[in-house]
């Protein structure tokens, strides 16, 4: 059941993701094309039932993202990976950098360390070109590719081991001490692309630097417009319907929720719905008894990795008892790439079916 359970934190990330994502930034030694502004470090939000990582559940704060295209912020250079620090900003906001030299040429041996990232290369058409993911990638274009440790805690002899090009990773602050390992280690022999994943707009933005990171821009870009296009197909069917209260499950044992600033939290509003969750944790353990007390209009089952009979134990909860649950089909929502095209339809529709009819 532990074992269950860490696997949905790193994997599906609504359970992933600790209050806010980590970004990096890091003092650079060559010129930048933008410089990060600090912001405090990141910790653990107190009361977490589980190490929650950001980027592949990225934990999400402001409001929506519109689908208006903007430039994406170009990555700052650094040659100091251990300067590497937690900051705030995510990848549209000028987030992202590159710990190394960027590659000159179109990368042949590509490691991703989230599987998100994963999905960007395939819907690029350039799996073929990956020799490594984490242990947590389930898409069945990588089935047969070496595993490189977890999205927490990836490998970096591992990685070594397999002379990548270029190494992808959504930041992370569990992850921050083996990828400046990993830095130190390759000594400039790769870079890393760092891109953290905090909002829906970094979703897209991810997308175009993939795209521009494997030297095929114009196949990001046209990736990251079709993610735009789905947000704003969504903001769109939703625009006058009801709004609904959700309470957003990700765990059940202890109840795990998405709170303000999570991912999902975001999604809601962009569907035409509210969080029926309270307070300012992102991911907090839940009381059934809150659970009760919020009475939602509706509650999302996330809790992929736990058996649905497992919805007994919300019982109490008056939508519970109506039988007004949806359960995803897939941890497809909440992989902040791709794959979250299609899951958007799923999500509008669970929202508000009437309109589906």
């Amino acid at each position: 059941m532990i074992a269950a359970r860490a696997c949905a934190a790193a994997l599906l990330l609504a359970a992933a993701a600790a209050g806010s994502a980590a970004t990096v930034t890091a003092t650079s030694t060559s010129t930048p094309t933008s410089t990060p502004t600090p912001t405090s470090t990141t910790t653990s939000t107190p009361g977490s039932a589980l190490p929650l990582p950001s980027g592949e559940r990225a934990g999400v704060r402001g409001a929506p993202a519109t689908a208006t295209a903007t430039p994406t912020p170009t990555p700052t250079p650094t040659s100091t990976p251990a300067a590497l620090s937690s900051s705030g900003r995510g990848a549209s906001q000028g987030g992202a950098i590159w710990i190394g030299a960027p590659p000159r040429r179109p990368a042949r041996r590509i490691i991703t360390l989230a599987p998100s990232l994963t999905d960007v290369l395939v819907a690029l058409g350039a799996t073929g070109r990956v020799v490594g993911v984490t242990r947590v990638d389930r898409a069945p274009e990588v089935a047969g590719l070496p595993r490189v440790g977890g999205f927490l805690d990836p490998n970096p002899e591992i990685i070594l081991g397999l002379q990548p090009d270029l190494v992808l990773w959504v930041t992370d602050g569990g992850a921050l001490a083996a990828v400046r390992r990993l830095a130190e280690l390759a000594d400039g022999a790769f870079p890393i692309l760092a891109i953290p994943i905090i909002t829906v707009a970094d979703v897209s933005a991810a997308a175009r630097l993939t795209g521009e990171a494997i030297g095929d821009p114009a196949g990001g870009a046209a990736l990251a417009d079709r993610l735009d296009a789905a947000v704003e197909r969504l903001r769109g069917r939703a625009a006058g319907l009801p709004r609904k209260r959700v309470l957003f499950v990700v765990g059940r044992d202890p109840l795990v929720v998405a709170g303000p600033g999570s991912f999902p939290d975001e999604l809601l509003r962009l569907a035409g719905c509210d969080n029926a969750v309270g307070g300012v944790r992102p991911w907090p353990v839940y009381p059934v008894e809150l659970a009760v007390g919020v009475n939602p209009d509706l509650v999302i089952d996330a809790a992929l990795d736990e058996p649905p009979e497992g919805l007994a134990r919300l019982a109490a909860v008056p939508a519970v008892r109506a039988g007004r649950v949806v359960r995803l089909s897939s941890d497809a929502l909440l992989r902040a790439g791709p794959k979250m095209i299609a899951a958007l339809d799923e999500l509008f529709l669970a929202l508000h079916p009437e309109a589906g009819r």
